[in-house]
């Protein structure tokens, strides 16, 4: 979805730069590499390569409609019969007003009034993008809808109690796949795996092959949380971190983080930048301006917070799994994020090893993705409950680890903190 095409405005947070902030992973925005090309070091994973060849949906007058309720942003994709894209439907997470994070609004749910209220926001989202698509529909069709979030937002959307998932020992009761309504419509909810790890990273999973490949994939989803998965067919293993604002622009509002790093990168390059976070003279009070945006060292802080948590992370799952950088076969970048970094851009500021970026590719938002090839099975006759016991069993035979359990990840995230390059 072009930037300059949308129809929503400026005041929903929809727009950014001229890039949409929320990606469905259509690849149109200016800058973004073209579907199954390759330019500089970034190459996006076209549909052959994700999917296979694109199949018909055999809905037998059922349209697909795809979901991702993310902690920020909502997107929604309605599609055709022969498997295209036929609308879109893109919003702001309304739960914000109750935080801009899980841990806030998992707060905020402790009052039942609240939870309520954050319930009814996001099924009347979910509506609005469902009336929306009415209009596309012949007269005789219905809909069937396939979503997934992480754990905080698919408890809040399903009316569960949130208390569990905000204190130690976090865990989560509710991770299996649920079939629902949302409206008239029927829903199929994809399952999590833990409280930190939720149903999104499952679809993602699924959508990148990794549970029936012997290959070793480095899966990584950055937003306001970072989730990884690294593994194949017989061996996953999951966490997750916060990141915070840093990765959908940190302080500086409107400038997508892909882009504050390649910003970092170039400043770390002309040595203007040293590897502590530190401008030289004269930029160290006021910054420096890179076309039109200012990078400060309050932006510069917030992108080696995060950039030192997901560092740190993927150090401590390299270690878990017992393998180094150079044993992993691909690296997946999620999301709006991964379809405009650009690798060697990270590993000059630390955020991938070296050998990792060399590996990188974008798979796009793997949770509409994922959304998509489950529902494709579904509305195929695939019966909805071997569906889920299906995505269930990926769900269980990953591992998910709590790195702030981990005695090395607070030494790994002090050391990573810093903008040097890792091997």
């Amino acid at each position: 979805m072009r930037k300059g095409r949308t129809n929503l405005s400026e005041k929903s947070g929809i727009k950014k730069g001229l890039r949409c902030h929320i990606c469905t992973g259509c690849g149109l925005c200016p800058g973004v590499t073209p579907k199954g090309s390759a330019a500089g070091n970034l190459h996006v994973l076209d549909e052959d390569a994700l999917l296979g060849r694109r199949c018909p949906i055999l809905g037998g007058g059922k349209r697909l409609v795809a979901a991702d309720i993310g902690t920020t942003t909502v997107a929604m994709l309605l599609y055709a019969e022969d498997g295209s894209v036929a609308d879109r439907f893109l919003a702001v997470n309304p739960q914000t007003a109750f935080g801009a994070d899980v841990i806030s609004r998992i707060r905020a749910a402790q009052e039942n009034a609240a939870a309520e209220k954050m319930r009814m926001m996001i099924l009347e989202t979910l509506e609005r993008g469902i009336r929306r698509f009415q209009g596309k529909l012949a007269p005789e069709e219905t809909m069937f809808l396939v979503l997934a979030a992480n754990t905080t937002m698919t408890y809040l959307l399903l009316g569960l109690d949130t208390s569990e998932l905000g204190h130690a020992p976090f865990r989560a009761s509710h991770l299996d796949a649920v079939q629902t309504r949302v409206g008239e419509v029927p829903c199929f909810v994809f399952p999590g795996m833990s409280a930190f790890v939720g149903g999104d990273i499952t679809a993602g999973i699924y959508a990148c092959g990794m549970a029936e490949s012997e290959e070793l994939t480095l899966f990584i989803d950055l937003g306001t949380n970072g989730e990884m998965v690294l593994g194949n067919s017989r061996r996953r293993i999951a966490c997750a971190t916060a990141a915070g604002p840093a990765f959908e622009g940190g302080v500086n509002r409107g400038i997508w983080g892909a882009d504050m790093i390649s910003f970092l990168a170039t400043l770390r390059r002309q040595d203007v930048l040293d590897e502590t976070g530190l401008l030289a003279d004269p930029y160290f009070e006021k910054g420096i301006r890179i076309g039109n945006v200012t990078v400060t060292k309050e932006s510069v802080r917030s992108v080696q917070l995060a950039k030192g948590a997901i560092a740190a992370g993927m150090e401590i799952l390299l270690a878990k799994y017992g393998i180094a950088p150079e044993q992993v076969d691909r690296v997946v970048l999620a999301g709006g994020f991964g379809y405009y970094l650009n690798p060697c851009d990270a590993a000059e500021i630390g955020l991938l090893p070296v050998k990792l970026a060399e590996k990188t590719v974008s798979g796009g938002n793997t949770v509409l993705t994922g959304d998509l090839l489950a529902g494709r099975e579904i509305l195929g006759g695939r019966a909805r409950g071997e569906m889920a016991e299906e995505l269930k069993h990926i769900a269980s035979q990953t591992e998910t680890l709590n790195l702030a359990a981990e005695p090395e990840f607070e030494k790994s995230y002090i050391r990573l903190i810093n903008l040097r390059k890792t091997v």
